[in-house]
């Protein structure tokens, strides 16, 4: 009976080996950016002769972002990211329908200063973010990358509310400008769409109890319920209010032993504001991107997000205060690079 018993696992343990192998499983990224026409493309699979073979005139690439951030205890850390791949993949559909051809560079998980910061909290568990400047280079790099191979349009899809993350973005994308004489625009870098980014119509009249829209709060914890529901812990509907009126109420709040990394009334939160603030912040995205590939607006003259942050006294403050911080990480990095060359 024992060896029976062995005889017939064996053959099971082939059986399923052989299933396995007829049924490979698919690569959960790819899965996010399931392409509807043959002339999307995802980067991470494309060899040496495919990516020659584009008209490098009529192919935009989309380099979607998301910074690895603390949510509080309801969200995910990657909420600004899974917004970013959402339109991303939006983005892709509707050009690949206006004959352009689309190559998806992977998720780029890095970016600047952490909402924990706004309480002077520079260890936060869950935010791992990277230097202003390191985001910079990055960013830089790519540019000339692409540049150099002769690729002119490109957007970065990379939503985030700290002005010193938009701002690296956008100088990157300047260099890529001035240097290789093409389009690479930051796009929620605008000021237009990352003032509104998870607005819908009715935002106005929840400020009573939702405050200042900042960072996780009922428009955000709308937005997860809407994008990815199973991600959001259900005792959002149990949460405290850290609601403040203005910036530098947001400051006070943050700065409390007692903060838990969000700011305004989640337990508001509702699946049905968060698909029509999708529904409204993607159209405007969409709105941009084919305005400026068709010409009809220079982005140079487009308000930006960082700029318009400039004229916020608490802002610059606090950028200035991350700053220093990030100062202080690079001089300990350089120190023990000094000592091991």
């Amino acid at each position: 009976m024992m060896f029976k018993r062995k005889k017939y696992r064996t053959y099971l343990y082939f059986a399923l080996v052989i299933i396995a192998a007829c049924n490979p499983q698919k690569d959960p990224e790819h899965t996010k950016f399931a392409p509807v026409k043959n002339n999307i493309y995802y980067l991470k699979e494309l060899n040496t002769a495919q990516i020659q073979a584009l008209d490098k005139n009529k192919t935009v690439i989309l380099i979607p972002g998301g910074i690895i951030e603390e949510h509080g205890p309801y969200l995910p850390t990657f909420a600004d990211g899974y917004w970013n791949e959402k339109l991303t993949d939006t983005i892709a559909k509707a050009l690949s329908q206006q004959n352009w051809n689309v190559m998806i560079f992977p998720t780029i998980p890095l970016g600047n200063s952490g909402a924990n910061d706004i309480g002077g909290k520079y260890s936060f568990p869950g935010t791992y973010a990277v230097r202003y400047e390191t985001l910079r280079n990055i960013f830089m790099d790519l540019a000339t990358e692409f540049g150099e191979q002769g690729f002119k349009n490109i957007f970065i899809i990379h939503s985030h509310g700290a002005p010193n993350h938009q701002r690296a973005l956008d100088q990157a994308a300047d260099f890529f400008n001035e240097t290789y004489k093409g389009k690479m625009i930051n796009l929620m870098g605008i000021a237009d769409l990352q003032f509104t980014w998870f607005d819908a119509s009715n935002a106005k009249q929840q400020e009573q109890q939702d405050g200042m829209k900042m960072h996780g709060g009922m428009s955000e914890t709308s937005s997860m319920l809407y994008l990815v529901p199973h991600l959001v812990d259900t005792n959002y509907k149990l949460s405290n209010s850290f609601a403040g009126k203005d910036m530098q109420e947001l400051i006070t709040i943050a700065k409390e032993p007692n903060w838990k990394g969000y700011f305004g009334s989640e337990k508001i939160a509702s699946i049905a504001y968060g698909q029509e603030a999708w529904k409204l912040n993607s159209g405007d995205c969409l709105k941009y991107v084919f305005d400026i590939l068709n010409n009809k607006i220079n982005i140079d003259t487009v308000p930006r997000f960082a700029d318009v942050m400039k004229q916020s006294t608490p802002d610059v403050e606090l950028d200035n205060l991350s700053l220093k911080e990030e100062n202080r990480r690079k001089a300990i990095q350089a120190e023990w690079l000094k000592k091991n060359k």
